[in-house]
């Protein structure tokens, strides 16, 4: 009898064991579980915050170009020059490749780019002070850029970016009383280092066009041929228009700072 009740206790004590082990299993896989979603909505949120909350940029720019007339035979360096731009990367796949790299496409719905230089003339010597004449250069475009970028997230918030696009433009420049315009494709080709929310790069830029030159000749309004009673009319005024054509390279280097958000 006593044989009996210490066979029954031992395998009572047995099945309260395996029951025990079996909630301790059943816990640790709820365990498990929950550790796994949390693991995977911290990856989604991270992933979210590098993708998709950084897609936009807005870059504020530093500009050193350099003006080629193709017609003249001379180049000039900027003495200074600005850019700005705005646009959007549209990723073309949702998961990284391997984790961490991206292809996409840019648009960047608005670009502007101005420079100002300093072209002096070796041959026309002012002969009071000896130095040549100079003339100031001003040139402005405005456009649209849009083409492939390659972006790699090697860690955390770190993004590393290289791009090229072609950029529409309608370039004005204004040289010697003449104001030369045109449209011309500008081509852009670039990286960018960023972190969260900034970001600095270095991109080249460069286009060649033949522009349409537009200038005033004063003579006959100076010499008083019209008579001085009467108003200039639009005749008059475009009677006193000259014309020209002009090939220009464009070439640019531009640093710039920026926000993606």
């Amino acid at each position: 009898m006593g044989l009996l009740l210490a066979v029954t206790g031992v395998g009572a004590q047995e099945q309260n064991g395996d029951a025990t082990t079996q909630r301790l299993d059943s816990l640790q896989q709820v365990v498990n579980t929950l550790t796994s979603n949390v693991e995977t909505l911290e990856k989604e949120e991270l992933n979210r915050k590098i993708w998709k909350d950084r897609a936009k940029y807005f870059n504020l720019g530093y500009v050193n170009q350099t003006l080629t007339d193709k017609t003249q035979g001379f180049d000039v360096k900027s003495d200074f020059g600005v850019s700005l731009s705005n646009g959007k990367t549209y990723y073309l796949h949702k998961k990284p490749i391997a984790g961490m790299i991206k292809f996409g496409l840019d648009w960047t719905w608005l670009d502007i780019n101005y420079a100002k230089s300093t072209w002096e003339d070796k041959m026309d010597i002012d002969e009071q002070t000896g130095e040549p004449y100079s003339t100031a250069i001003h040139q402005a475009e405005i456009g649209m850029q849009f083409g492939p970028s390659l972006t790699i997230n090697p860690v955390h918030h770190l993004k590393v970016s290289g791009y090229f696009r072609v950029t529409p433009s309608y370039s004005l420049l204004y040289m010697d009383e003449t104001i030369h315009h045109h449209y011309v494709t500008m081509f852009n080709a670039g990286c960018a280092l960023a972190w969260k929310v900034i970001s600095v790069g270095v991109e080249w830029r460069w286009g060649t066009a033949k522009y349409n030159g537009l200038s005033f000749s004063d003579f006959n309004l100076d010499e008083g041929a019209m008579d001085e009673t009467e108003d200039p009319s639009l005749d008059d005024v475009m009677g006193q228009l000259n014309t020209s054509s002009s090939k220009f390279k464009t070439s640019s280097l531009r640093l710039y700072v920026s926000f993606r958000f």
